[in-house]
């Protein structure tokens, strides 16, 4: 059973703070864990699709990812997730945040430390068509969140004197912010995959969302799932309103778009991670989707380049 706690051993001994640390290698199709606490996810390495309720979408990396203990969520990876995660409980934060949450009684006031860890939480209780937990980040934005995730595992673990609770929620404290402004600041988040399919064709999606990293080309596609090129074609207009390998390509273009909106990496590296090699092909391809080269596209909006 998944506790949400964390016991002190030589300090503080007997004492629970409701936060944990896990350190997970991988993450594979369902973690099977009972879903209690808030739960911060950093993906730092992966590709495949994330089920989040029954809606599926792709998965991105490095990424945040921000969950309460109402939202049931599973995986399917294409390549092994490289995952570092938090679960803390409210209290761990403020022991009035559960009341606020549900609504403060009558005459009641909320304090300015109410008001700002219920902003904070914004990113786990927000969810709109545009986001549904998950946040891109840039790489050294990344790292910067795997080294508080570290710190807090840290003093979790160790407990190496009296100060460990305070330091644990602190650096917690300092998470939940960056968190908060990387949303604020970044207005993009990968689209949900199409839902609206038949049951012939979802399994030849969910190949392409897991593995479009991949050289792929129609003849792996007919071989792999047993059915001829004309006919998955014609499934797959039906389906998307796009053949096979347009749709691939869209896949591609809408992973491009919030790596150039809300990281600096270099294009070259952005190409090779949607699977394309070739310089001017994804220029051509990606002025078709945004009606902007990468390079202008950035300049347009990247968050992280504007003052």
């Amino acid at each position: 059973m998944v506790q949400l706690w964390t016991e002190g051993k030589t300090h503080h001994s007997g004492y629970r703070i409701g936060i944990t640390y896990s350190a997970e290698e991988t993450l594979c199709e369902d973690d099977g864990e009972e879903r209690i606490g808030y739960r911060i996810l950093l993906i730092n390495e992966g590709v495949g699709v994330i089920h989040v309720g029954s809606t599926l979408y792709p998965i991105v990396a490095p990424g945040i990812y921000c969950f309460t203990d109402k939202e049931k969520v599973s995986f399917i990876a294409g390549a092994p997730l490289k995952v570092k995660s938090i679960r803390f409980s409210l209290n761990a934060l403020n022991e009035r945040l559960d009341s606020q949450l549900k609504g403060l009684p009558e005459g009641a006031e909320q304090t300015t430390t109410d008001f700002q860890d219920l902003w904070v939480l914004e990113t786990f209780l927000e969810r709109t068509e545009a986001y549904y937990g998950c946040l891109f980040l840039d790489p050294s934005v990344a790292k910067r969140a795997e080294e508080i995730i570290e710190e807090i595992g840290s003093n979790l673990s160790i407990q190496p004197d009296s100060f460990w609770p305070c330091r644990s929620r602190s650096y917690l404290m300092e998470l939940l912010f960056m968190i908060r402004l990387i949303y604020q600041k970044s207005d993009f988040t990968p689209s949900a995959i199409p839902q609206a399919v038949s049951e012939t064709i979802r399994p030849v999606i969910e190949y392409l969302h897991t593995h479009y990293k991949e050289k792929i080309k129609i003849e792996n596609l007919t071989s792999a799932f047993h059915v001829n090129k004309t006919t998955l074609n014609d499934w797959f207009r039906k389906s998307t309103g796009l053949s096979v390998i347009s749709y691939l390509g869209h896949i591609r273009m809408r992973m491009a778009d919030p790596l150039l909106r809300n990281t600096t990496l270099p294009t070259t590296e952005i190409m090779e991670r949607v699977g394309i090699r070739d310089d001017a092909h994804f220029i051509r391809k990606f002025r078709q989707y945004s009606g902007y080269s990468p390079a202008e596209y950035r300049t347009k909006y990247c968050w992280m380049l504007k003052k």
